[in-house]
């Protein structure tokens, strides 16, 4: 039986030989079924669907025309390619959770007359071609609407293509780049479609048919970035990609890469053959309209100043009652009407400003002029504001810009003023240090706001003032459980409270308590040493009573089997037992028996951490799932998903070794975990690089940790089943992000071994089963499961 990767989900469909149909179990998605005569053919597949799946449909063509270039009889491949050149994303449908297809890639080319698709039915047996029609009249229906749509859209002359937003949603600095762009053309004239403004009033609806539309109908695209990422992010390059090829197809069309604060060696090979633009270039605003001008003719010379009569009488005669009309209808929200009667008087006074400005307020759906002023956004862009500039007077001038910097004036106050607000919010709810630095930073972005320099000073003295408590409170905890130790003659907490009252003396009574701890540790040093001293009398009472003993026993044989039987009893019985009182001295009898009759798929508590995301009641003793047992030592691995973190947070070419989450997991965690006696009993131990099963890439090196993840080699060894991996996730992890969807509420867990590429680490899934192609090693909606060694006789 073969395991192939569902198209739709990416799960795994177990298939019979010579099955050309199948059912995922995880979608409930009927789709068809490529040739799977041996393993190769079925890797080539399942990289070639993850690649489409993730939308990098030229990646997952070249790797189907690879398939057809071996077997030209494969009717699956035709079929995937068709999906690719369309652009098929299947996504689920809400209220019916079917997964149903959705066209990125729109064409004037019906589908049915594509030759790929041809091909898939005349290559396909019978229960595929059903399947292949069925599913081409859906593409060819949604592919009619977004025709249909985008033939109503007004052509454009320039497409600026760009990444928005980086993984962790915020704006990138090519979105404003962008954005300054965009602004620069639309001021000499040019349509310019930009999807930051030109899609904010399609929110809700799909997006393609307006980007099919501008891609067609630009005369120039200009590609801009900062990164080599950003570059060949999936929907940028599908843009990009897309105008290219209608390039090569015989367009009269022109792409302009633009770049800044990167290599131009960096950009993607398919622009290799064009001019490339250096942003950061003195004069390259200036030079990259003046080229633009020169594709689009747009660079018109102006007329010539003509010098006329002006007959003013009768044209003002006729001019001034249709401003009159223009206006009354302004003030009944006749916008329509009003624009007109302002069109009537520019027919014939073209450089008449009020009727201009009365089309701005049509424009804009204003009733009064002053009500301009009121406006959210600045209008200084829009072309009827700038021809009423033009022409006005110059009192008009002056009131016209004067409302362009009252709006600018008034927005820069709210903004001011809601970072203020913000601030002082932050302030009052800040706790720890760093929130009280996040409080000061907010009120440094406007420093000379209000009493903002002295709320700066505040708050830094806040967050030292936090700070020393943490350290005060900290060490007061250390004091407090050295007194409560049962392991006698323990200096170590005392001696690390004495570092921490230190490091804030004269603080509170901080320099009192160091010379408290001082006096506890010669306690106990002066206690150890007459233990000493007391332990040694002892041992000679008992050697002058062996050699007693040994003048009295005259047989040298005797002896000599005395002894050994003595090392035996010493190293089977004494010293385990030795071992076994120091942990019931250290943590009870009842803790030690417990763990002793442990067996492997018992639970066990130990620890603590934050899980029912309520942190008025202190933190949740951990429950762990044994995994495997040796004497007095068990690895075990905690039962629920305790947090959501990404893998790494500073690149993406990491292995466990060099990720962030190793480092969270041996510092942040097992200190917010465990008490200082309990940590003393997970052991560091030697975490091996186990390579992926099914990819080549780097496990990096074996590390030492007390905490880590289980390998793919690990999750297969220790739970027997995919049901046995299914995890569910605490309240805690999901309020960090924890994604849980169907699956009854399980959420995917990282393991530690490295995905398909580099970027990638293995998960489990929510379905238990293990994904070896792994995710982005940057992707936060991964739980954790911590996994430990607890021995007794440490």
């Amino acid at each position: 039986m073969a395991i192939f990767k569902c198209k739709m989900c990416g799960g795994a469909l177990e298939i019979n030989n010579n099955e050309t149909v199948a059912t995922c179990e995880y979608c409930g998605t009927q789709q068809t079924l490529p040739k799977l005569d041996d393993d190769r053919r079925a890797n080539l597949y399942d990289r070639a669907n993850h690649f489409r799946r993730n939308n990098e449909f030229d990646k997952a063509m070249g790797i189907y025309e690879q398939i057809l270039n071996e077997d030209s009889s494969d009717s699956e491949a035709y079929w995937s390619l068709v999906l690719c050149r369309y652009g098929i994303e299947y996504v689920e449908d809400p209220s019916s959770h079917k997964r149903i297809p959705t066209v990125n890639r729109a064409q004037f080319t019906s589908i049915f007359d594509d030759d790929n698709y041809k091909s898939a039915l005349e290559y396909a047996d019978d229960s595929q071609k059903s399947i292949f029609e069925e599913e081409a009249k859906i593409i060819n229906e949604i592919q009619k609407g977004i025709l249909a749509i985008s033939q109503k859209e007004e052509p454009f002359d320039i497409f600026i293509c760009y990444k928005e937003t980086d993984n962790n949603g915020r704006r990138t600095p090519d979105s404003v780049l962008a954005q300054d762009l965009y602004y620069q053309l639309k001021q000499e004239g040019f349509k310019v479609f930009f999807s930051r403004i030109t899609l904010e009033d399609k929110l809700g609806s799909a997006y393609e048919p307006y980007i099919f539309a501008a891609l067609n109908s630009a005369k120039v695209m200009v590609v801009l970035g900062t990164k080599t990422e950003f570059f060949n992010a999936v929907w940028v390059k599908n843009e990009w990609s897309r105008y290219l090829t209608l390039i090569k197809n015989g367009s009269n069309k022109m792409l302009i890469p633009a770049y800044k604060d990167m290599d131009p060696y960096d950009l993607p090979e398919e622009f290799s053959h064009l001019q490339a633009q250096d942003m950061s270039k003195l004069g390259f605003m200036q030079d990259l309209i003046r080229g633009i001008k020169k594709i689009v003719k747009a660079a018109d010379p102006k007329p010539a100043t003509v010098v006329r009569e002006t007959i003013v009488s009768e044209t003002k005669a006729n001019i001034e009652p249709l401003l009159k009309r223009a206006f009354i209808f302004l003030e009944d929200g006749e916008w329509d009407r009003a624009d007109d009667f302002c069109e009537q008087v520019l027919n014939q006074d073209p450089e008449n400003a009020q009727a201009y400005l009365g089309k701005l307020m049509a424009e804009l759906k204003v009733t009064k002029q002053d009500q301009l002023k009121d406006r959210t956004v600045p209008f200084d862009f829009i072309n009827n504001y700038q021809k009423a500039i033009r022409f006005a007077d110059e009192k008009l001038k002056s009131v016209l810009v004067g409302y362009i910097e009252h709006i600018n004036s008034r927005n820069e106050n709210a903004r001011i003023e809601g970072i203020y607000n913000n601030a002082i919010t932050a302030m009052r709810c800040a706790k720890r240090p760093n929130e009280h630095e996040e409080a000061a930073n907010l009120f440094k972005s406007i420093i000379n706001y209000k009493d903002s320099e002295t709320l700066i000073a505040k708050c830094l003295e806040n967050a030292e003032t936090a700070r020393k408590d943490i350290v005060y409170n900290n060490a007061i905890d250390l004091m407090s459980k050295s007194g409560e130790s049962l392991v006698r003659f323990s200096t170590v907490s005392y001696e690390k409270a004495i570092e921490r009252f230190q490091s804030i003396s004269g603080w509170k009574d901080a320099d009192e308590k160091v010379l408290l701890c001082q006096q506890k540790i010669d306690e106990l040093k002066a206690q150890a040493e007459a233990d000493r001293v007391e332990r040694e009398r002892k041992a000679e009472i008992a050697r002058n009573e062996a050699e007693r003993i040994a003048k009295r026993n005259k047989k040298i044989a005797i002896i000599v089997c005395a002894l050994i039987a003595l090392f035996i009893v010493l190293k089977t019985v004494i010293i385990p037992t030795i071992n076994i009182n120091s942990a019931i001295e250290k943590y009870g009898e009842e803790f030690v028996v417990e763990f002793k009759n442990l067996k492997v798929g018992d639970t066990y508590k130990f620890g603590a951490y934050e899980q029912d995301n309520n942190t008025s009641n202190g933190k949740e003793k951990i429950e762990w799932l044994v995994l495997d047992k040796q004497n007095n030592k068990a690895l075990v691995i905690s039962k629920y998903a305790l947090d959501c973190k990404t893998y790494t947070t500073n690149h993406t070419n990491v292995t466990w070794e060099t990720c962030t989450l190793r480092k969270w997991l041996n510092n942040d965690f097992i200190n917010s975990a465990f008490s200082a006696d309990e940590k003393t009993m997970i052991p560091t131990v030697k975490v091996s690089a186990d390579k992926n099963p099914e990819y080549s890439t780097n496990p990096g090196k074996a590390t030492q940790d007390q905490v880590f993840l289980l390998s793919i080699a690990e999750a297969n060894k220790y739970f027997n089943s995919d049901s046995a991996r299914q995890c569910k996730p605490t309240d805690f992890a999901v309020a960090n992000g924890s994604y849980t969807g169907s699956f009854g509420g399980n959420c995917s867990w990282w393991l530690r071994s490295p995905g398909d590429v580099q970027r990638t680490v293995a998960i489990v899934y929510r379905a238990g089963d293990i994904f070896e192609d792994g995710y982005n090693v940057n992707f936060a909606a991964r739980a954790v499961r911590p996994a430990l060694w607890i021995d007794l006789n440490s």
